[in-house]
């Protein structure tokens, strides 16, 4: 029994045809599961969330990574500063995670009370005040400071009201624009370590009304006394009449030098400042790194605050901008609302000199867009399950072909030699 492909049309089209049937039938067995295998919807996205790992020889050093993870093959892995990624659609509250020396007693804060202003805050400019400011600072050279200072109240339109100096001391009584008056106190703060510091102001807003209501009433009355005295026409009467001018005369002098006075302590600040010889520690200062600064909410930013100089033993707070707030130098605040936050550092020794500094942090919305990372893992989910198809397709299918093309090769040839013979054997009847 000869069989060859080229003499059988049926067993070209099985044979040739098989494959392809097998591969589509697997396409669309395998498309059919993926979209199956999640209810509702035509795929599943890999899921994020935040892996933070506390360095245990580092006391407060902490490395902070992102982890993707989801079904299927191909899962992606990105490394990315402590970003909490999905969200579960519930509305959620700011909040912050403080990194201690211990990692194992991390704890999570929620929102607090601003700490108070410091004595070098800037005080409210508004009305009649009068603003006195006096310091001591320990510098390594007393003279070196006064010049400096002095630089100071000329640099900003002030003046040095006195000064003196010692070996040991010197001090400055500066006058400075009432609006500069921050300012020249920062940059006297600076001059070295300040160890003592009083700050104290004075509303003169009524007195300064008062005085001048007085002005008017002296002036009115000298006006006439005047009068008075050009109709005079008698010697005791004009004498007695200039005696009474005299006197009101001395008192307008002395009210108005008093207003003149006080409208310059109005004008101008005064800044006392002493310096004392000493050892002096390097100035205060913090830098602040925050990573990520930009980001889709919920955003998870790492903050971590570097003190330097002053006096050691620093309380560092934050302000986020979004209504709460947290005390620790490392810590990491979740911002669950879309805006730009000004996050404020500030940073207070042991002597109370204070440093800020600040971060602006991005907080956008839910990304929109080409998905790099889901489309993969899509797409991998989706090559296997059609593999998988195919697999399945192929085990079913080539048997029954199998046995199919048996029947075809043997069976059939078999009944075709049997008609032969027996239309042989009707003939030579």
């Amino acid at each position: 029994m000869k069989l060859r492909f080229g003499q059988g049309k049926q067993l070209r089209i099985l044979f040739f045809a098989l494959p392809a049937v097998i591969i589509v039938a697997g396409i669309l067995v395998g498309i059919a599961g993926s979209i199956g295998s999640t209810p509702g919807s035509g795929y599943q996205l890999g899921t994020l969330r935040n892996d933070v790992t506390f360095g245990q020889a580092y006391g407060t050093q902490f490395v902070a990574t992102m982890t993707a993870t989801g079904p299927g093959f191909g899962a992606f892995k990105g490394a990315q500063g402590a970003t909490s990624a999905a969200a579960d659609g519930g509305v959620q509250e700011p909040s912050t995670i403080v990194l201690p020396p211990n990692p194992a007693s991390a704890s999570t804060v929620h929102s607090t009370t601003p700490k108070a202003a410091s004595p070098s805050s800037s005080p409210g400019q508004s009305g009649s005040i009068e603003f006195f400011s006096n310091l001591t600072l320990r510098v390594s050279s007393p003279q070196s400071a006064l010049t400096r200072a002095a630089g100071v109240a000329y640099s900003i339109g002030g003046y040095v009201a006195f000064s003196s100096s010692t070996n040991n001391s010197a001090t400055a009584v500066l006058r400075v624009p009432a609006s500069e008056y921050q300012n020249a106190l920062t940059q006297v703060e600076a001059i070295g370590n300040v160890t003592n510091f009083v700050s104290t102001s004075n509303d003169v807003t009524i007195k300064y009304t008062d005085m001048n209501a007085t002005l008017q009433s002296l002036l009115t009355e000298r006006d006439a006394f005047v009068r008075l005295l050009s109709q005079s026409t008698r010697l005791n009467t004009t004498i007695a009449i200039e005696g009474y001018l005299q006197g009101v005369d001395a008192q307008i002098n002395s009210v108005q030098s008093e207003i003149l006075q006080t409208r310059r302590l109005i004008d101008y600040a005064t800044i006392t400042a002493t310096f004392a010889r000493g050892s002096v520690m390097p100035p205060l200062s913090v830098k602040v790194v925050a990573s990520p600064l930009k980001g889709a909410t919920p955003l998870s930013v790492t903050f971590r605050a570097f003190e330097k100089g002053g006096v050691p033993g620093y309380f560092v707070y934050y302000n986020f901008g979004d209504g709460t707030a947290a005390q620790g130098e490392a810590l990491i605040h979740t911002y669950t609302k879309v805006g730009d936050y000004n996050t404020t550092i500030s940073v207070t020794d042991s002597s109370g000199n204070v440093r800020t500094s600040s971060v602006m942090i991005h907080a956008l919305g839910a990304p929109v867009g080409f998905d790099f990372a889901g489309f993969t893992n899509l797409t991998a989910n989706l090559f296997f399950s059609v593999i998988q198809g195919i697999v399945e397709v192929a085990i079913v299918v080539i048997p029954i072909t199998l046995v199919a093309a048996l029947v075809f090769i043997v069976i059939a040839p078999i009944r075709s030699r049997l008609r032969s013979i027996k239309a042989s054997n009707g003939k030579a009847a």
